[in-house]
């Protein structure tokens, strides 16, 4: 009967792992053998692992620094800071504009 390693208990594949005779086990001792098992086991059940690109890194890194930049301008006044960039400017007004369909200022 093959072996299902999604299904099977973690002891049953320990112990078709201890008596295969697969060339990859060739020369492996029983604690490799226990240790290869376990790692079969949690990957089936797991499944594949998601691609990570250098670039992933990357934009993760650049997305962090760019926050922390965006912080430090403003310290801890960044909520308000964020809050005030909507608000109108001395001397603005906004109208409703037909053709683009949205509100324009005078100030832009």
């Amino acid at each position: 009967m093959p072996l299902d390693l999604k299904k099977d208990d973690m002891g049953d594949v320990i112990k078709d792992f201890y008596k295969s005779k697969a060339p990859q086990f060739k020369g492996k001792s029983k604690k490799k053998r226990r240790e290869m098992a376990i790692a079969a086991k949690l990957s089936a059940e797991r499944g594949p692992l998601p691609e990570v690109t250098k670039y992933d890194r990357y934009d993760k890194e650049k997305k962090q620094f760019a926050k922390a930049d965006r912080k430090m301008k403003f310290g801890k006044f960044y909520g308000k800071a964020k809050e005030a960039k909507n608000r109108l400017r001395p001397g603005e007004v906004k109208r409703y504009d037909k053709k683009l369909g949205k509100y324009v200022s005078n100030k832009d």
